[in-house]
């Protein structure tokens, strides 16, 4: 979904940032659906490397087309690899971000 997102927004004509911004937009979005419709708790809710690795695969995508002039096409399988490799990396070594947690005093 990132991929999509970011080759829409350049299409649209935009900057790096605006087509990474829809880029994880697009991807989060996408991600939340599928688990509401397979009602599952969203994973961006979870403690899981999710966001994270759609951030980094658009801005690769991004920076792959924009400043080294990468075909579209080129950019956005780089950006999907990285993606994945990011994901696959945090499910094989249980790799988690921090939560917050509240004390008894709920702070």
């Amino acid at each position: 979904f990132v991929g999509i997102g970011v080759n829409k927004a350049f299409l649209a004509g935009t900057g790096p940032l605006v087509a990474i911004c829809m880029g994880v937009i697009t991807g989060v979005g996408g991600g939340i659906i599928r688990d509401v419709l397979a009602r599952e708790v969203p994973m961006i809710l979870r403690t899981e490397i999710y966001a994270t690795a759609c951030i980094i695969g658009g801005i690769v995508h991004a920076t792959a087309f924009y400043t080294f002039n990468v075909s579209l096409e080129n950019a956005s399988m780089m950006g999907m690899i990285v993606t994945l490799l990011i994901r696959l990396a945090a499910i094989r070594w249980h790799l988690k971000l921090p939560t917050f947690a509240l004390d008894d005093n709920g702070r």
